[in-house]
Parts: structure tokens; C-alpha cells; sequence
């Protein structure tokens, strides 16, 4: 794991990414501050496919702007690992255009935080990257299979949804793929492309941001599978929330 040097500085900026990923996880898991949007959005907001894309886009492009002093001459290991945050939100930007369906408006200030925490946490990645591994290890190659793997398998989920809500702008259940063992398979994979990310950085706030996605999208699929619950009578009562059998 890359420390940084404890100054001031670092201290107070490691103390406040904690107490982000802490404080959004449990915020969520507690209802403190439900984000809005998806099946738990507000009745009035902006466009949702607009709002997506902000919150997606932005953080984009504060990791390449935080990459310019090294994005000319990249290292091997700079290229994957900017490669990797940009790609992850460039995927995500291309979902929302052509992937998703949405059914209502997504809330103003839902739009702002969730743009803001990731827009905080690909800026900070960017800029870590300006000092990477000084070689690639087992753990980095590890690192770079579980992040393609998540984003692919991810991205095959996603279309399960959409193609769910091809015809209908109501919620249905999903079946298929992971679906059928977990609330939220999309979140699982997600957070094990994060964990790639994590491996493949090695800064301690790469596992600090990690901590904080994962919390948020366990607390986020706990939520979604109380939801199809009461939503559908039906919904399988041995179906997780996120982890096959287990959670």
C-alpha cells in the first residue's frame, strides 16, 4: 500500500474521504439521506438521463484534469490506472445514453452529492496517480482481471434492466443472470471493479474510496431488496440483496 507523507494536510484530506465513505454508507443505510433517484426518486427534479450523465461525466473529467501532469508520458502503470477510473466513468456516461431506461425525474440535490462524491474520488485518483507502484506486482495483474470483470459483468446486468423496461416505464422484477440469486447484481460487480481499482492504485485512499462504494452500495441493494419485497408478493424470500447466500 502507497502512504502519503502525514503532514497536515494529508492527515485532515484522509480524515475527511473517511468520514465521507462512513457517513455516506451509513446515511444511506439508516435513511438519513436517501438519495433519490432510480426507485426511490423524488416527484419532482430534472430530467433523469441529464442528471445521469452530469454525475457521471463530471468525474470524468476531473481525472483527466488532475492527470495533466503525467498524461502526455505515462508510465505503464499511470496508463492502466488512469485508464481504468476514466474508463469506469466513461462506461458509465455511455450506459446512461444508451443503455438505460428511466421512468421519472431525478432530484437536484441527489444529482449535485452523488456528482460531487464522485467527482471527489476520481479528482483524488487522478492526481494519486502521479505516483504509482514503482513496478507491477501479482496483486496489480489481479487487480486489472477483477476491474474488467466487474465492468463487463456489470454492464451485462444493466442490459438485463433495460431490457426488462423495453416496453413499460414501470418497475418489473428482473430475472436472468445474477438476478436470480441477488436484489442488485449490477452492485456486486461494481464494487468488485472498485476493488480492482484498489488493488491496481494502491494508494490508501483507493481502499478509503472503496470502503465508501461499497458501504453505499450495500446500504443502497439492502434498501432495493426491502423494496421488491413489498413492490412485488411474490419476490423469492431466499433472494439476497447482494451476495449470493450469504447477504
Amino acid at each position: 500500500m502507497i502512504f502519503p507523507e502525514w503532514n497536515t494536510a494529508n492527515i485532515l484530506f484522509h480524515l475527511f474521504a473517511a468520514g465521507m465513505a462512513i457517513s455516506t454508507s451509513v446515511g444511506e443505510y439508516l435513511g438519513l439521506t436517501t438519495l433519490k433517484y432510480s426507485k426511490f426518486r423524488a416527484e419532482k427534479g430534472i430530467d433523469s438521463r441529464a442528471g445521469m450523465f452530469f454525475l457521471y461525466f463530471t468525474p470524468l473529467a476531473a481525472a483527466l484534469g488532475l492527470a495533466l501532469p503525467y498524461i502526455a508520458h505515462p508510465g505503464l502503470i499511470q496508463a492502466i490506472v488512469l485508464a481504468a477510473t476514466c474508463g469506469h466513468f466513461a462506461k458509465r456516461c455511455l450506459e446512461v445514453l444508451f443503455v438505460h431506461k428511466y421512468s421519472g425525474p431525478m432530484d437536484v440535490l441527489t444529482t449535485l452529492a452523488i456528482g460531487s462524491f464522485y467527482t471527489f474520488i476520481a479528482a483524488a485518483l487522478g492526481a494519486l496517480n502521479a505516483r504509482p507502484l514503482s513496478q507491477p506486482d501479482p496483486w496489480f495483474w489481479l487487480g486489472l482481471v477483477l476491474f474488467l470483470l466487474g465492468e463487463t459483468v456489470n454492464l451485462r446486468h444493466h442490459k438485463i434492466l433495460a431490457d426488462f423496461r423495453k416496453d413499460t416505464r414501470d418497475y418489473v422484477l428482473p430475472r436472468g443472470g445474477w438476478f436470480d440469486l441477488v436484489a442488485c447484481p449490477h452492485y456486486l460487480f461494481e464494487i468488485i471493479a472498485w476493488v480492482g481499482i484498489a488493488f491496481m492504485s494502491r494508494h490508501l485512499f483507493a481502499w478509503i474510496a472503496l470502503i465508501g462504494m461499497a458501504g453505499y452500495l450495500l446500504a443502497r441493494s439492502l434498501k432495493t431488496l426491502a423494496w421488491y419485497r413489498q413492490k412485488f408478493p411474490g419476490f423469492p424470500r431466499e433472494r439476497k440483496a447482494l451476495i449470493p447466500y450469504i447477504l
